[in-house]
């Protein structure tokens, strides 16, 4: 009887053998790997090569008034004959020339929000402040003007304001190189 009893028979292979599949996939992540590292370099070496290109030796800084005096040296040649413009760059370059001297934004402001923030300056002289808020009190009627009323300027009026603005600027400079040296003897002393 034992004849007819026949061993078991191995088992059949169906599909892959699971040590195969492990080390495909540990080589698919081992070539994810090294793609990730490979492009992080390719991305480091390209920022690096950006900043290397924008370190160029930066330009000195001019100073506020540094500043006014050559945007007022160019107001009348690039505004002219526009009095509507040429009056707006007025105002925006003794504006800026007061919010980088005094550290206040009066580039957001009215003129008569302006008018409030110089009166707040200290170290400048009454007659100045009044001077300056009266100029911005002169131009805002031309600033907001129609065009159709601004057909021929008046070149003289013009010229004389843009003189004004810069006996303004020259004015507020002196006066804070005033307090400056004032400041300065004082910490000396």
């Amino acid at each position: 009887m034992i004849q007819d009893i026949h061993d078991i028979r191995p088992p059949v292979m169906v599909g892959m053998d699971p040590g195969l599949v492990r080390i495909l996939l540990l080589g698919a992540c081992a070539l994810l790997l090294i793609g990730l590292v490979a492009f992080g370099i390719l991305l480091w070496r390209r920022r690096r090569k950006k900043t290397a290109k924008t370190d160029l030796p930066a330009l000195p800084l001019l100073s506020a008034y540094e500043c006014a005096v050559r945007d007022l040296e160019q107001c009348m040649e690039r505004f002219g004959n526009e009095a509507k413009s040429f009056y707006f760059e007025l105002g925006r370059v003794v504006k800026a020339y007061i919010s980088g001297t005094f550290g206040i934004n009066c580039l957001e402001m009215t003129s008569q929000e302006m008018a409030r923030a110089i009166k707040g300056i200290g170290g400048l002289n009454p007659g100045l402040k009044s001077d300056l808020i009266q100029f911005q009190d002169q131009c805002d009627p031309i600033r907001y003007m129609p065009l159709a009323a601004l057909k021929h300027p008046d070149m003289q009026r013009l010229r004389r304001d843009l003189l004004t603005a810069g006996k303004l600027v020259d004015e507020m400079q002196a006066a804070v190189t005033k307090i400056e040296e004032n400041t300065v003897q004082g910490e000396g002393a």
